[in-house]
């Protein structure tokens, strides 16, 4: 959605209008508005207002312009930036975390963006996740206020998909649907600067800009990820052995904050992603470098993004970022708990990537098995997030093959569809596998390479529904009959392999039409 606002001069244009106006300014002190009419959006909708500046001298990438916008209901207030687009275009960005009227007013040193008015007004929309948030550990999502398990594929590199939308749509029907990932990964390192560039030192200048080609890709992306109900995690940076960082420019230098306003003010408003700073970051990063970044980001970031930086094993760089995240090798369910229960009034994310490959790094590669069954110990341990990718001939775009298990991929979100929930917590006291539970309403049991679970729903009351699924498998439920809600009972599975039961508390009446059912005395 957009709207423009303001003169069709070219930019760096001096009319004589522009002279007047800027007389006017310094005599009289009165700046002439330019209000747009009131719009209307959705919740979690991002809006664009384009406004016109012919008069900006100098570098319109170094202009300052802000904006306040101002619940009416509550006084919230949310302040953001212009970001500038091409020619003599300026944009304008606002999301609505709220529904009912927001006004806003700017301010900036250019007469022609200074003292613009507007108002929008933000209505419902159910259903629809809002910016990623966090429950203690757990990641989450506003506006459907649900717990989930960030499981992002490799994504392709930015020119691959740029103003190229039937693509990324097939790919979200591959990956989301067909597999049940939930999200994408990318890096962009020096693609910031140039789309067509990878490395720092294949740029020449002393003063990069941010390119727009490279944000129109990414929002773009964001979009249709956000509005298929996934994520996007980016990679700002990589390693410095290979030219992936903004050293050469200096790190939070002139250039380097040029680029992080710009993202703020071009991708802050838009709800669905997070970022990483890099990799390989113990080589080229002091925990200041992370500190002074997290902290200028936020400072002109208009909404709430999780901000991180991994480290290898179990440690952290600097333990103040948005979420915890660590460079291991192959966790087990173990890992996944100890890296969680480090820093549990944050989500974690195991943030290497997970990819089969063969004898690349025979120490850390995957294989399929490892992927499906990685996808359950993150989960199990209590929801960290991941990245993934198939990489057996690797593609020149960086991006994952389709998993020949796919089905199993799928196993595993339709299994959580619903059932990762904010108030799970682990408790393994009362199973020989793991358990998650809802005290008093749901377990979840796990259990690999076996054909019986004993578990304890002794916490239970009343009449039990228990569900079985062989996570090996297509996806089918399979009803258990005979377990009581006391102590000491046994799962024995129809055969050996990796399975999940979830057990949870049904109302009597809800009882009474299942067992009827199962007679066959309701059609």
């Amino acid at each position: 959605m957009q709207t423009t606002i303001g003169s069709q001069r070219p930019v760096f244009a001096r009319s004589p209008k522009t002279q007047v106006f800027r007389l006017l300014i310094l005599l009289i002190g009165f700046t002439p508005v330019l209000a747009s009419p009131i719009r209307e959006a959705k919740l979690w909708e991002p809006v664009t207002w384009t406004f016109r500046n012919p008069s900006c001298s100098g570098n319109p990438f170094d202009l300052v312009a802000k904006a306040t916008f101002t619940h009416a209901p509550s006084g919230q207030k949310v302040r953001t930036e212009f970001f500038y687009d091409d020619g003599d275009i300026w944009r304008l960005r606002f999301t609505g975390a709220h529904t009912g009227l927001w006004r806003f007013v700017t301010e900036s040193s250019d007469p022609e963006l200074n003292g613009l008015k507007g108002k929008l007004e933000v209505r419902p929309n159910p259903g629809v996740p809002g910016f990623i948030t966090n429950y203690g550990s757990k990641w989450g999502r506003l506006g459907i206020d649900q717990a989930f398990v960030p499981q992002y594929v490799m994504y392709c590199d930015p020119p691959t998909f740029y103003r190229n939308p039937d693509r990324i749509d097939a790919d979200i029907r591959k990956f989301f649907v067909e597999h049940g990932f939930n999200g994408f990964h990318i890096a962009i390192v020096c693609r910031w600067f140039d789309l067509d560039k990878l490395r720092s030192n294949e740029i020449d200048s002393a003063s990069p800009n941010p390119d727009p080609r490279t944000f129109e890709a990414i929002e773009l992306l964001i979009r249709k990820v956000h509005a298929a109900g996934g994520g996007v995690h980016i990679w700002a940076w990589g390693d410095e052995q290979r030219r992936m960082t903004p050293k050469k420019w200096g790190l939070n230098g002139k250039v380097d904050r040029r680029l992080q306003r710009y993202i703020c003010a071009r991708l802050g408003p838009l709800p669905g992603w997070s970022m990483g700073y890099g990799f390989d970051l113990q080589e080229w990063v002091k925990e200041n470098d992370l500190r002074t970044w997290q902290e200028y980001m936020h400072r002109h970031l208009g909404w709430f993004h999780f901000l991180g930086g991994r480290a290898p094993e179990i440690t952290q760089i600097y333990d103040g970022l948005d979420y915890s995240s660590y460079q291991q090798h192959r966790p087990d369910y173990d890992i996944y708990v100890k890296a969680i229960d480090q820093h549990p009034d944050k989500p974690t994310f195991l943030e290497d990537r997970f990819r089969v490959r063969r004898n690349v790094y025979p120490k850390k590669d995957y294989d399929f098995n490892m992927t499906r069954r990685g996808l359950w110990h993150s989960t199990m341990a209590g929801g960290a997030a991941n990245i993934w990718g198939n990489l057996l001939n690797p593609r020149p775009d960086g991006m994952s093959h389709p998993y020949p298990n796919k089905d199993q991929i799928l196993t595993w979100s339709r299994f959580w569809k619903n059932r990762f929930r904010k108030e799970l917590v682990r408790d393994n006291s009362i199973t020989d596998g793991v358990c998650l539970k809802v005290p008093g309403k749901l377990l979840v049991f796990y259990k690999e390479n076996t054909d019986s679970i004993q578990i304890d729903l002794s916490e239970l009351r009343g009449a039990i529904q228990v569900i079985a699924v062989d996570t090996c498998r297509d996806y089918k439920e399979i009803e258990i009959d005979g377990l009581k809600a006391r102590p000491d009972q046994i799962f024995k599975a129809p055969r050996r392999s990796d399975w999940a039961v979830t057990v949870q508390t049904i109302s009597k009446i809800s009882y009474l039409l299942n067992f009827n059912y199962s007679k066959g005395d309701i059609k």
